[in-house]
């Protein structure tokens, strides 16, 4: 959620500056001077517009939390890393009409996307990930062909979708068949209210037809839970106990992604005075809710993970986000789970986390050797023994490519998300955004975060050509 102030007025209270950067006004879409700072008990990125005036938008509730992480984060990224995960945003129609769709859908006559680009990128480069979306790929008659292309070339095949077309088995067999290795599957929690207002339609008996025949197929599934504040906040603890199911354990992933203001919601916001702008969240946030909805995970164990998290990736030289953050928990059989900072000594690989910040500016080298080898003495615990091998096998996919389904069955991943949009866009974050894109309007661009601000100038400045749902 932003806040604002009058043109050529300043807040009241002296902040404290967690570091200066460029933002985006989201009123011109002009980049402008920033700031993240603490002030009254939050963390904000702080905007300055000759013209609009300072906005400021919340990152954290827990500026201690937030700074910590911040500060953590660019001592370990200084470098450059190349790009190992693309979006290939393959048509800009679907087959439906969501409200917040970040493609805005359906809304312009668009074509499909050329993938010559795509086949390019699939020869040039080793072993990426191709994340096969937006607006809605499975209605495209040759997304088996890709799919197949992608995994001779070696790549790791990811497939976005809203499930429609999941529901049919004989569908998620060919999928499965062709290759797709992943599945992100939108799943916005368990009230169908909620869904007429995020989707358009209620959904939930489709989704859960969708993940019945993922399961039944073998295909390892994340869960994309959209969340909105004062809309579907209980989808947070909801969808989580529903992940640590027995007969879930296809679901290695669940993304709790903030509603951001893009496309279809922005335009909404602006033409028809929408409220979506109140429902925005920042990744922290939801971090929040899991805190306070299920008991056993900690946010100070999550801020330590994090540092780890980025330490590892800091180490195997890859990319990854700011507003990307994770926490790992182990299932007990039952139906309940272990998290991480219960199973290792977490003061003591905090203290090697911040020894590595340290010390790798001076010699990156270095660093690493001797980080992770405190990682792997500090994991020696006896809660951490029968799971060592799968450690062993998450380290490794952080460093080869994360491909789910080679995360292992006792182990999900939990993510707190954002989408880049004009509120939130930090250039210095922008930097080192994990996902590259190919899109018909925008061609190869190295930040998925840039691509998306881009897309909105675009969308703001060029005649809006109505175009058609295509159904499944």
């Amino acid at each position: 959620m932003s806040t604002e102030h009058a043109p050529g007025s300043s807040p009241t209270t002296h902040p404290e500056v967690v570091r200066t950067t460029r933002g985006m006004c989201h009123t011109c879409l002009q980049e402008v001077p920033a700031a993240v700072v603490v002030r009254d008990g939050l963390a904000l990125l702080e905007k300055t517009c000759p013209e609009h005036g300072i906005t400021a938008e919340v990152l954290s509730r827990c500026p201690s939390y937030w700074k910590a992480v911040d500060d953590f984060y660019f001592a370990v990224n200084s470098e450059v890393y190349p790009q190992r995960d693309y979006l290939v945003r393959m048509t800009e129609t679907c087959n439906l009409d969501c409200p917040i769709c970040l493609a805005k859908a359906n809304t312009e006559d668009t074509p499909d996307l050329d993938l010559t680009g795509l086949e390019k990128l699939l020869s040039e480069k080793r072993r990426i990930k191709v994340d096969l979306m937006a607006a809605e790929p499975t209605i495209r008659k040759d997304l088996e062909d890709w799919v197949r292309k992608v995994k001779a070339n070696g790549h790791i095949c990811a497939l976005h979708t809203n499930g429609i077309r999941l529901s049919n088995l004989e569908f998620a067999r060919r999928m499965k068949e062709a290759g797709v290795d992943e599945v992100f599957l939108q799943f916005d929690g368990f009230d169908d209210e909620a869904h007429k207002v995020l989707r358009g339609r209620p959904l939930l008996d489709i989704r859960m037809k969708a993940l019945q025949n993922l399961r039944e197929v073998g295909l390892a599934t994340s869960l994309i839970v959209v969340i909105a504040k004062g809309l579907n906040d209980r989808a947070v603890g909801e969808v989580f106990h529903f992940a640590m199911k027995p007969e879930n354990d296809h679901i290695r992933e669940v993304f709790y992604l903030g509603l951001r203001i893009l496309g279809s919601a922005r335009d909404a916001i602006k033409t028809k005075g929408s409220k979506l702008a109140e429902m925005s969240l920042m990744p922290d946030e939801t971090l929040q809710m899991l805190t306070e909805q299920v008991p056993g995970v900690r946010r100070d164990d999550v801020q330590v993970f994090n540092k780890l998290y980025f330490a590892l990736l800091s180490s195997f030289r890859v990319k990854k986000c700011l507003y990307v953050q994770h926490y790992l928990v182990a299932r007990d059989g039952k139906g309940g789970f272990t998290g991480f900072g219960d199973l290792v000594d977490m003061k003591r690989l905090d203290r090697a986390a911040n020894r590595y910040a340290r010390q790798f500016p001076k010699n990156a080298a270095l660093a690493r050797g001797r980080f992770l080898s405190s990682l792997g003495v500090h994991t020696l615990t006896p809660g951490m023994v029968p799971l060592l091998s799968d450690m062993l096998r998450m380290q490794l996919l952080l460093r080869v490519g994360m491909n789910l389904g080679e995360v292992p069955r006792r182990l999900v991943i939990l993510g707190f998300i954002t989408a880049c949009d004009p509120q939130n866009f930090d250039s210095q974050v922008a930097l080192n955004c994990g996902k590259g894109e190919l899109s018909v309007d925008g061609g190869f661009v190295d930040s998925g975060a840039v691509a998306n601000v881009r897309r909105e100038g675009r969308f703001d400045t060029t005649d809006r050509r109505p175009g058609k749902r295509r159904e499944s």
